[in-house]
């Protein structure tokens, strides 16, 4: 797995987290060569998600409690919208003794924006506010 001490995309991070970036991720996913783990909510993930058999959902909110059925021999790459919670989840899994670990740099914004796959429920174009899909206050 192609990864960077630093994030080239983003601003947040953590020291001692691991960065890859959306082109390499996929490729690594598309190889077999990773899992991705999106650390979205349930409701984000119903919004839009990435088609490929080797990614999962272990919900931010949960995912210490779901620990024990991730493997650490596993190259993992973690996603969330923007980078911030996949770098702390990614920092919090580097203390668990996960040895490669990855925060998708730029999140899964900067993946749809690379053209990259997903499928989406809302609209070519995005929101406009008035779909039923979003809740009053999340409306992309």
């Amino acid at each position: 797995m192609k990864t960077t001490d630093k994030p080239n995309f983003q601003e947040f991070h953590i020291d001692g987290v691991k960065h890859i970036g959306p082109a390499d991720a996929l490729e690594c996913l598309k190889n077999n060569e990773a899992v991705m783990i999106d650390v979205r909510e349930e409701e984000e993930l119903e919004i839009d998600s990435i088609p490929l058999e080797n990614v999962i959902n272990h919900p931010m909110s949960v995912i210490m409690d779901r620990l024990a059925q991730i493997s650490r021999d596993l190259n993992i790459i973690l996603m969330c919208p923007g980078g911030v919670r996949s770098s702390k989840v990614a920092n919090l899994m580097n203390i668990q003794g996960y040895p490669n670990v990855a925060s998708l740099d730029g999140g899964f914004k900067l993946w749809k924006s690379m053209g990259l796959p997903y499928e989406s429920i809302l609209p070519a174009g995005g929101c406009s506010g008035g779909c039923s899909s979003c809740k009053p206050g999340t409306c992309c």
